[in-house]
């Protein structure tokens, strides 16, 4: 969690941006049978195929886990453009911290909303690579452009990805280079927001080339968005200070991305990536009010976030004829900061900066069973050597503070999974494990704590059982049992010493905070398939949370109790009677509740308290979707989507309740050939929020209405 100005004066936090499934896919335009999202059987909308299980190509149908997938065409027509879009699609998905638009995080099912600090209970994947940065749980900074599906699993994963995922995984497949002709794609976009004087406007092009038919090809996409601003910056309160700036908070965004695929023969696949993410933003989300949109607390400071992440990966899969051997290679490079001005009261208006570097290596290697036996198998090894800097600086009117800490964590883990097809397949009993052991440091200095260090090396166990029934195609149902975890945070011992003079029992190493997920549910297809029902009850057992605590005005972290969660997923999906039109929709409810928290922490933070909802962790969402797809005439076709989304209310940890809030987007064009001409309205009510607040001051929330002109174009 982004720290107050007390915390900066203490030099000695720890850093931890608090940074965050399951409707069938909704695919707008079929994509080839040999495409990794290839579309089968008599009703080629619902019929998606997906990767998550890590079995192979499987029919979303047929996947017995609360797994969720949107076509890239779905994303783009349901106005989903990042991150922050995808989670109200979501069931049980809530924005976490938000501080512009680079450093935000998310929760599935209220994993990663009580406390928001250390590693990413979510895991993210970039085909096959984990975006993951220790004590950072920040989301990945990608646009939605030329993707070719995203799949949430929702539920602890760690036997499945090396990453952990204790939460969930979200994976982002972008599209393959391909082997047999030449591709080309582009977009392009402008817009008018609300409260914004200028108009914005996004490009986005991608080709792919075969060098090499049947063998070698290129793909390169690339694109650039802005966003135009349209908060108005304060030196005081509008009551007590002059405007310095207007539509202050542009946003821009710039990526690049090169694949190359090699496949020399049929059983060996070479796929090489490098990718480049710059996201910046003027001044920060994070501001004063919404309506209208103001932020008086930089004063005359010009403030800033900016990113810079370049991931490098290679990944190469080969088919023995008994099972499959896939390996993945990966290094990351990230930086990333913002800079404001605040008032620090006694000690002056001055400025603060907040930055992080880091990197990571990683290897996963998997080998799972082929064939068409009755015994499937999985086993795979994940070794991740990271480092992440965190680094502070405030110039104060009568002081100057700085300081830095460094996490540096060594870790692997083995896992896998076996299953067995009883009763020709009707009946599939599942087990699996993942071994984790890290090495984890802390080095901490600053000008007026001096130097500090701390040192974890926790192991865990944890499992996935589950039991499926397939008693025919349309009929999917399981019950499942699964654990995860966090590894500890570590802490310097001044920190845990500030904890130990407030009563709360401090140590330099956390324990790692657990989970235990109990899960049944069903997939069940009706009407030769056009309708489509989904169902996941869930209950999840949270223990030794680790939780961000400012006793004496000092940042520092301690497990403080437990939570329960009680939940329901619900989803449908109707092809219906009036050609070209789908309705869809997806909704979650729960009961999110802390237990057992420790009574010197309830002292501290009444509202984290046994009985007290779990903080940050919305009591509903749901959204509904109407597609419409059908020829007019000569070629052309009137394509449309509207959606209507709402998140429940939320309690912050300090007491504010964020109220209920709702979005709603639409978009209407025409499509013949090649080309899309489509008009579209980005949250049409011009609904402000917040939906996210922090220390009851700073406030985040939707973007303004947009309205813009939308034109793509797909040779394939």
């Amino acid at each position: 969690m982004l720290r107050t100005h007390k915390v900066v004066l203490a030099g000695v936090a720890m850093h931890a941006f608090v940074v965050s499934s399951a409707a069938h896919a909704q695919v707008a335009t079929p994509v080839p049978v040999d495409s990794p999202s290839a579309t089968t059987g008599s009703d080629a909308e619902a019929e998606i195929v997906v990767t998550g299980s890590r079995q192979g190509a499987q029919v979303l149908q047929r996947v017995p886990l609360a797994i969720q997938a949107f076509s890239g065409d779905q994303l783009v027509n349901g106005g989903i453009r990042e991150v922050t879009d995808l989670v109200s699609a979501v069931p049980g998905a809530s924005q976490g911290e938000q501080v512009g638009s680079v450093i935000k995080t998310f929760s599935l099912r209220g994993v990663g909303a009580a406390g928001g600090v250390g590693d990413s209970p979510i895991g993210y994947y970039i085909d096959n690579v984990p975006f993951a940065i220790p004590n950072t749980p920040i989301a990945p900074p990608i646009r939605f452009v030329d993707l070719d599906r995203v799949e949430v699993l929702r539920g602890p994963q760690g036997t499945l990805y090396g990453q952990g995922s204790a939460g969930g995984t979200i994976i982002f497949h972008t599209r393959d280079p391909n082997l047999k002709r030449m591709e080309a794609r582009g977009e392009a976009s402008i817009s008018t927001m609300s409260e914004a004087d200028k108009p914005g406007y996004s490009a986005s092009a991608a080709v792919s080339v075969p060098l090499i038919e049947d063998k070698l090809a290129i793909r390169i996409s690339g694109g650039y968005d802005k966003r135009p601003g349209y908060v108005d910056i304060y030196s005081g309160t509008p009551a007590t200070g002059p405007r310095v700036a207007k539509d202050a908070n542009v946003i821009t965004s710039r990526d690049v991305r090169a694949v190359v695929l090699f496949k020399p023969v049929d059983e060996l696949t070479i796929r090489a990536q490098a990718a480049h993410y710059e996201p910046r933003q003027d001044y920060t989300q994070s501001i004063n009010s919404l309506n209208p949109p103001q932020q008086w607390f930089s004063g005359g400071v010009k403030g800033s976030e900016q990113g810079n992440f370049d991931i490098y990966s290679l990944s190469v899969e080969y088919k023995t004829g008994f099972a499959n051997l896939s390996s993945s290679t990966s290094y990351l490079n990230a930086d990333f900061s913002y800079l404001s001005g605040q008032d620090f009261g006694p000690l002056g208006f001055g400025s603060l900066f907040n930055g992080t570097t880091a990197e990571s290596l990683t290897q996963e290697i998997q080998l799972r069973s082929s064939g068409t036996g009755p015994f499937h198998w999985l086993a795979g090894g994940f070794f991740q050597n990271a480092k992440s800097t965190f680094s502070f600086d405030a110039k104060l009117t009568q002081l100057t503070l700085d300081g830095f800490n460094t996490t540096h964590s060594r870790n692997y883990s083995a896992f896998g999974e076996v299953s067995y097809d009883l009763f020709g397949g009707k009946v599939v009993p599942l087990f699996g494990l993942r071994y984790f052991k890290d090495n984890r440091t802390l080095e901490a200095a600053s000008a007026l704590t001096g130097s500090g260090f701390g040192r974890t090396r926790p192991d865990k166990v944890t499992y996935r059982a589950n039991i499926s029934y397939f008693p025919n195609d349309d009929l999917t149902a399981f019950a499942t049992v699964s654990s995860g975890f966090r590894s500890g945070i570590t802490q310097t011992q001044f920190q845990a010493g500030v904890l130990q003079l407030s009563g709360i029992p401090g140590t330099t190493a956390l324990a790692p905070d657990t989970l235990t997920n109990y899960e049944v549910g069903m997939k069940a297809r009706l009407f030769d398939g056009a309708l489509q029902l989904g169902l996941n009850l869930y209950r999840i057992d949270f223990k030794d949370l680790q939780f961000g605590l400012t006793p004496f005005g000092i940042a520092a972290f301690a497990n403080v109790g437990e939570a329960r969660t009680t939940g329901i997923d619900a989803e449908v999906r109707w092809r219906t009677p009036v050609r070209g039109l789908t309705l869809g929709a997806v909704a979650n409810v729960n009961d999110s509740k802390f237990q057992d928290i420790l009574p010197i922490v309830t002292a501290s933070l009444p509202n984290v308290a046994d009985g007290r909802r779990l903080s940050n962790t919305a009591d509903y969402n749901y959204r509904i979707d109407a597609t419409y797809d059908r020829e007019v005439g000569n070629g052309l076709r009137l394509i449309g989507n509207a959606s209507a989304a709402r998140t429940g209310s939320r309690l912050m940890y300090d007491g504010y309740d964020v109220p209920a809030y709702s979005l709603y987007n639409a978009s209407i064009g025409v499509r013949r050939g090649p080309m899309e001409l489509s008009l579209f309205g980005e949250n049409l009510a011009d609904e402000r929020g917040p939906s996210f607040v922090r220390n009851s001051l700073l406030l985040a929330g939707p973007f303004p209405r947009t309205v813009g002109l939308r034109l793509r174009v797909n040779y394939e």
